[in-house]
């Protein structure tokens, strides 16, 4: 409990009567013990004088010699000479004053952080009247009743640190750390020139749109060491190619992306650069292929980690990664390559819809690409991840002071634009929730019972033993669906439109795959097998041909790099573990080109994995909001139940919170409400939905992901 300064003085002040008093009768007993020493107080007292001799003066060296010890020895053991003044008497023991018990105050510690270019906020965990005081003393103050915070000017920082100094050590500032006031101390940034677009390739410059200038004249700006995070299907491939143009003169150019994409970005730096020779362009495709002098070179990552000394030796003075958040792992040995390579280059362009799949850690290495001086792992993870010394190590898996990890990253490395930011020139986007008919999932008793046993096993097991239970149940519970999925897919394709199927274990996609021969659907089907050098043909025959109804795609293999614009519609028939995963998914429908209305629907089943695994998309997915790294929401997904064999479509489009005694959080009772028939409502425009920033910042409570989350990649990755 604190105590204002006036208690603090008048308890010191207690205190030291209390002593002095003590002090004072000790000396009383003391002199009354000794009596008179002096020869003057002899004869007030009355005493006889004491016999001396000017000869022979009694000392302690003449009475027992030059010798220390034995004076020592003799003034403890003699006791023939009465009195107390002898000068080998015991010398009498002072009486120490008794210890007064310590006061322990708590220490009130203000955190402070940006929550804007010019202001900051201070977070106190508890109440001190004299730090109140001086808050209302610095001019820019400001007291937010609702947060019950405090926020100043960036100018009067160093007032505030000096005002709260005098308060120590009952109040305690934890201040803004160097590296984030050097990048705040200028004020705020005027937006980028877009004078510097002349110099770039007329043909292309006019094919951008207005936002995408704005994102290369801001690369521009940065020196070309930038982030580009724009959502799924705002044209980054564009923007870093016009970037790449603009600086020529650094290049030879390496582009490093997936397998899948190299083609792709082939195709593009021949449509886009036209005054670039084609034999300037060439495609790595294993250790063996001969670079020579070509300006411009397309790697996949792995190709990169197997040929390092020798696209270390040829020198690129430009690189760019697409998706770039592969490179999260500062441990794999393909992010090792890419920092040694960013180190050399002069310009470096990363690409990324989701930066951070999970976790704010997943930012630092992409970060050191951009700038290497910016800060050390220790200073951003303490910062920005909660980082804390365990009994394992350093623990950088939490999250922190997300609000300015926002602004300090579109202030100096990124920029990124929603699909809501340029609505005006995309088409809408609805997502919904299908609860499967329950009837086509529970074939078997044997099979419903393994399904439960999962679900008790995972409910009560903590740790790796809980990942490993959630793996299987996740395979299981697609060998489950696959029955109700393949009915589900029979009903859509009554209502005769292209559309996408995403689905991760190959059960389910050969399940797909047997439903569609069995009705006789023309359909293409791209997987982690399909050649790399197929899958362009594959995609142009789904986008031009009529008759190709449906694409049976895989999760991870399809999430990124390819335009299926000619469907409006897009079907998940299993989850991932990450919202980033799925909306990079969506992307490939809802993206520039598209000029319908897009419709996303997650096929889930109740009483499955389903139940865990939705509830955890959408807390990952509210971290990265407030982080401004993913601005989906699943939890505005519309619901519906299945259709039945009959045709009949039961919504269930109104979402309820669960109550005490009612449906268990977490699972799809919570966002489903069983009713009875109504009309079917329109779904709620995205745009309607979205979280308003302020709303966004008073949600306190986020909860945890999932333990040893760090393995998301490998268990997603696993063919069970």
């Amino acid at each position: 409990m604190s105590c204002t300064a006036e208690e603090i003085a008048e308890k010191r002040r207690i205190a030291i009567e209390r002593l002095n008093a003590r002090k004072n009768k000790n000396v009383n007993q003391t002199n009354q013990h000794k009596g008179p020493t002096s020869a003057a107080d002899r004869s007030v007292a009355g005493e006889p004088q004491p016999v001396t001799s000017n000869k022979n003066p009694l000392t302690i060296s003449s009475f027992y010699g030059n010798n220390a010890s034995n004076a020592g020895k003799a003034a403890s053991t003699n006791k023939t000479f009465p009195g107390k003044t002898q000068p080998y008497a015991r010398p009498v023991q002072k009486s120490t004053p008794a210890k007064l018990a310590p006061v322990f105050i708590r220490a009130v510690t203000c955190s402070c952080s940006m929550i804007s270019e010019t202001r900051f906020i201070v977070e106190t965990d508890g109440f001190n009247e004299q730090m109140i005081e001086e808050f209302k003393k610095i001019p820019s103050k400001n007291y937010v009743p609702e947060s019950k915070k405090w926020t100043f000017e960036l100018k009067d920082y160093n007032l505030l640190q000096e005002r709260i100094l005098t308060l120590n050590p009952h109040v305690v500032l934890a201040p803004i750390p160097v590296f984030v006031m050097r990048e705040f101390a200028s004020g705020p940034q005027p937006k980028p020139s877009r004078v510097c677009l002349n110099a770039i390739e007329p043909s292309l410059t006019s094919s951008l749109l207005e936002f995408q200038k704005e994102g290369v004249a801001f690369a521009i700006e940065k020196g070309g060491r930038v982030l580009i995070a724009d959502e799924m299907g705002l044209g980054k491939t564009y923007q870093a190619i016009a970037v790449a143009d603009f600086y020529q003169q650094d290049w030879p150019l390496l582009i490093c992306s997936t397998a899948s994409t190299r083609d792709v970005w082939a195709s593009k730096m021949r449509q886009l650069l036209p005054h670039l020779p084609v034999h300037h362009i060439a495609i790595l495709n294993s250790g063996q292929d001969f670079i020579g002098d070509c300006r411009v070179l397309i790697s996949s990552y792995s190709q990169m980690e197997r040929c390092a000394e020798k696209l270390t030796e040829r020198g690129f003075g430009m690189l760019i990664f697409d998706e770039s958040h592969t490179l999260k792992n500062f441990k794999a040995k393909c992010t090792t390559v890419a920092l040694e390579l960013a180190k050399r280059a002069r310009r470096v362009v990363l690409l990324s819809g989701t930066p951070a799949l999970s976790r704010p850690v997943e930012l630092f290495t992409q970060l050191q690409m951009l700038d290497g001086r910016f800060c050390n792992f220790k200073e951003y993870s303490t910062r920005y991840c909660a980082g804390k010394q365990t009994n394992f190590g350093w623990n950088a898996m939490g999250q922190s002071n997300l609000a300015e990890l926002n602004l300090l990253l579109a202030r100096k490395f990124m920029i990124r634009r929603t699909k809501e930011d340029v609505l005006s020139e995309l088409t809408e986007k609805n997502r919904e929730a299908v609860v499967l008919d329950p009837s086509y999932l529970w074939t078997s008793k044997g099979l419903e019972d393994d399904m439960n046993c999962f679900a008790n096993d995972y409910s009560q097991s903590k740790g790796r033993q809980r990942d490993e239970i959630l793996i299987k149940f996740y395979s299981t519970t697609a060998e489950a669906k696959a029955p109700a999925v393949c009915a589900y897919l029979k009903q859509v394709l009554k209502e005769k439109k292209k559309f996408i199927v995403f689905a991760h274990h190959h059960c389910m996609l050969d399940a797909i795959g047997k439903s569609f021969s069995k009705q006789k659907v023309d359909y293409i089907r791209i997987d982690g097998t399909t050649r790399s050098d197929l899958r362009a043909s594959l995609i142009e025959r789904f986008q031009t041909k009529d008759s190709c109804r449906a694409a049976v795609l895989s999760l991870k293999a399809c999430n990124a790099g390819i335009t299926l614009t000619a469907a409006q519609l897009v079907l998940f028939a299993e989850l991932d573990w990450n919202p980033s995963t799925l909306a990079q998914a969506e992307s490939r429908a809802h993206r520039i080109g598209q000029m319908d209305t897009v419709t996303v629907r997650y096929l889930l089943a109740k009483k499955t994995a389903d139940d865990i695994i939705w509830g955890m998309l959408q807390k990952k997915q509210k971290t990265l909001t407030k982080a401004g790294l993913c601005n989906e929401d699943f939890s505005d997904a519309s619901h519906a139940q299945a259709a039945s064999d009959a045709g009949n479509i039961e919504p269930f489009l109104q979402k309820t919170i669960a109550s005490p005694g009612g449906s268990k959080a977490g699972t799809l009772d919570s966002f489903v409400q069983r009713s009875k028939p109504t009309t079917i409502q329109q779904p709620t425009k995205v745009e309607e939905r979205l979280i308003e920033p302020d709303v966004q910042t008073k949600e306190s409570n986020l909860s945890g992901f999932l333990d040893h989350d760090e393995d998301d990649d490998e268990l997603a990755g696993l063919q069970l």
